[in-house]
């Protein structure tokens, strides 16, 4: 423990720490050398060992990942994957943040669940792993840039809310394509919706089984997407209870 170097390591809170104990136990075995080093390692142990944790815990964390967006079009909408487990939705230039969290040591991956019409967007310092102290991860990069477009393809996904653990519920959009969800967050529909293709355009979510013991609830369920109004992706809310 006590050959800890200072220097890069000193920026963490629990290298710090242990440097200045182990820092202080070198002097105060020194400075006793012509006394009693019985005496010196007591103290040592007893009296400087406790501060080691610096009023913090050096346990490892679980981390957030996030980033920042830029370059996105007013109206667009791009979806972000991370380890292909969960699902967000951002339609603003700026930060954002995956909901769940990733362990001290675990890999992340964040992509795009596809790519938004009316943009292009790339993806950087995406993968990764979080370090041994699970410090959170902010440095992903969505860059995007408007793109022209042949098709007016738009994605329909369900956030859910409220959803027991271990319980699980189906949607239907007009009755036929089928998503289900899980645990709460973002599920996409896999079909990706065009407005020139004839019943596209108009949506309609229901719910097909509710979970066990729970009934969940749509706001946003059913509308039409035309070229005049277009987006690029509609969310459905499910709040479960």
């Amino acid at each position: 423990m006590c050959g800890i170097d200072a220097g890069p390591q000193a920026r963490n809170l629990a290298a710090y720490c242990t440097h200045l104990v182990c820092a202080t136990c070198k002097f105060i075995r020194q400075y006793s050398m012509k006394r009693s080093n019985l005496a010196a390692m007591l103290f040592c142990v007893v009296g400087v060992l406790p501060i080691a944790g610096c009023g913090g815990s050096s346990s490892p964390t679980d981390a957030t990942i996030g980033g920042t967006v830029s370059g996105l079009p007013s109206g667009i909408t791009v979806l972000l994957v991370n380890n292909n487990t969960e699902t967000i939705n951002v339609n603003t230039n700026g930060s954002f943040v995956f909901s769940r969290k990733v362990q001290a040591r675990g890999t992340y991956n964040v992509t795009l669940y596809t790519q938004p019409t009316g943009a292009s967007c790339a993806v950087a310092n995406g993968t990764g792993t979080v370090n041994q102290v699970g410090e959170n991860v902010a440095n992903v990069s969505v860059t995007c840039t408007p793109a022209a477009h042949a098709f007016l393809n738009y994605s329909l996904g369900v956030t859910v809310s409220g959803l027991a653990q271990g319980n699980f519920v189906t949607f239907l959009n007009n009755g036929g394509d089928s998503v289900t969800a899980n645990a709460n967050g973002l599920f996409i529909f896999p079909k990706t919706y065009a407005l020139q293709v004839a019943g596209d355009e108009s949506y309609n979510v229901t719910v097909s089984t509710n979970p066990s013991g729970q009934t969940c609830t749509l706001s946003n369920a059913s509308g039409t997407n035309t070229s005049a109004n277009f987006v690029n992706f509609v969310n459905i809310v499910a709040n479960c209870h």
